[in-house]
């Protein structure tokens, strides 16, 4: 994987992420952008670079969000981690496979954000935040994840035409 284009494109996920994002509301949630790519990527090329993408993608997150340092950064790299795994290859064909761990990994990347934030003392309604939030979540991500699939095999195929440019 290169990371001379996985940095940046992960950076503009957290910054829109962020910023627009945000402040976008479908059903009561928002999309996971950074969660998204990192899926995508941990589908599209497995566990090891799928767990890295997480790691970056949440020290990004994290850098940018006004919660506990650490938190985005141990969740995503759970999700890469889930999301990279070889029993996640064998759930059938790609775009099934992908909106299947999209939803999946919201669900849980969510609870993990969740439970951390309340082992820190923060106060967190888990019933509210699941009904509220992280369900529309999920199902945003599950429905905007080929258009992740889309721009990221695009980008997979050419770092590999270009030599591969290695991590």
């Amino acid at each position: 994987m290169s990371l001379y284009f996985g940095v940046p494109i992960l950076l503009v996920g957290a910054v829109l992420q962020s910023t627009w994002i945000e402040d976008l509301r479908i059903l009561g949630g928002r999309p996971d952008l950074v969660l998204l790519l990192v899926v995508t990527w941990a589908i599209i090329r497995g566990l090891n670079e799928g767990v890295l993408w997480g790691f970056i993608g949440g020290a990004f997150m994290d850098s940018l969000s006004g919660g506990p340092f650490g938190v985005w950064t141990v969740t995503l790299t759970a999700v890469g981690l889930i999301a990279g795994q070889g029993w996640v290859q064998r759930l059938g064909p790609t775009s099934i496979r992908l909106a299947l761990m999209a939803a999946l990994s919201t669900l849980l990347g969510h609870a993990l954000l969740a439970t951390i934030m309340l082992l820190l003392g923060y106060g967190v309604d888990i019933e509210g935040a699941f009904t509220n939030v992280i369900g529309p979540a999920a199902l945003l991500n599950f429905i905007l994840s080929p258009f992740s699939f889309v721009f990221l095999v695009w980008f997979h195929r050419r770092s590999q035409a270009r030599g591969g440019m290695g991590a």
